[in-house]
């Protein structure tokens, strides 16, 4: 009789300087086909526009798209490290796989309910701001409730997708203590980003085109050095994290 298993999560702590490493590495890897990556984007662009032009029910519609779309950009990371060859189509490609549509409809509505405390502080904070009120106080509920939303989400779809955990609570949580764990290299790659963003002020912004799918080409490659899995035997065939 086979013994049942445990699968560990377990998530490892990366110097402050590795996300240099990660850049490059991602350069490297969007050099590898650039063009692929460049109309990737602009279909993500075309969503995006698309939830500001139509009607208000797009914006929910695109909320629940993007989750499958960013899956589809790691699988592409992913494909270009097996040596293969990548497409625009492979972007699409996680729409085919069942298993994981549940999960991420989950969890796009998870991130929608937490954006909603953040709207509402944001308009009192620009009502508060036009009657010449500022609240110290409420930007402050601000900046941590966003930062902590964004820590909680930052790998869910990554830890869902390529570690097939299908708990919503369980990829959150994964996805926090990841963060936290690693607050001083993902701080850095954030002040990496904000500076690349800027250097394409002078394009008009039009340089995002190949910032963009750096940036998030170089997050991904963050996933692949905080997480490892270990499989132990026991009696209870769960994931800790």
């Amino acid at each position: 009789m086979n013994k049942a298993f445990k699968l560990k999560l377990i998530i490892r702590r990366a110097p402050a300087q590795a996300a240099l490493g990660w850049l490059k590495q991602a350069w490297a890897i969007f050099m590898q086909a650039p063009l692929v990556w460049l109309f990737i984007y602009l279909h993500m662009l075309g969503f995006l526009l698309l939830s500001m032009l139509l009607p208000p029910i797009s914006s929910f519609i695109v909320a629940l798209l993007m989750p499958f779309l960013t899956a589809g950009i790691y699988k592409t990371v992913v494909t270009l490290q097996q040596g293969k060859q990548i497409s625009v189509t492979g972007l699409y490609q996680v729409f085919k796989e069942p298993q994981y549509r549940v999960v991420f409809i989950r969890l796009a509505l998870a991130e929608l309910v937490a954006s909603l405390p953040l709207v509402f502080m944001y308009a009192a904070m620009t009502e508060q701001a036009e009657a010449g009120d500022f609240s110290m106080s409420l930007a402050l509920m601000f900046a941590v409730w966003f930062t902590v939303s964004k820590m909680a989400f930052a790998y869910t779809i990554a830890v869902a997708y390529f570690l097939q955990q299908h708990s919503v609570l369980v990829v959150m949580q994964a996805s926090l203590v990841a963060c936290w764990r690693n607050i001083t290299p993902l701080a850095l790659y954030s002040l990496l980003s904000l500076g690349l963003i800027m250097l394409t002020m002078p394009t008009l912004f039009i340089g995002l085109i190949v910032v963009l799918p750096l940036l998030h080409i170089a997050f991904f490659l963050s996933f692949n050095e905080f997480f490892a899995l270990q499989v132990k035997s026991t009696d209870d065939g769960v994931l800790e994290v």
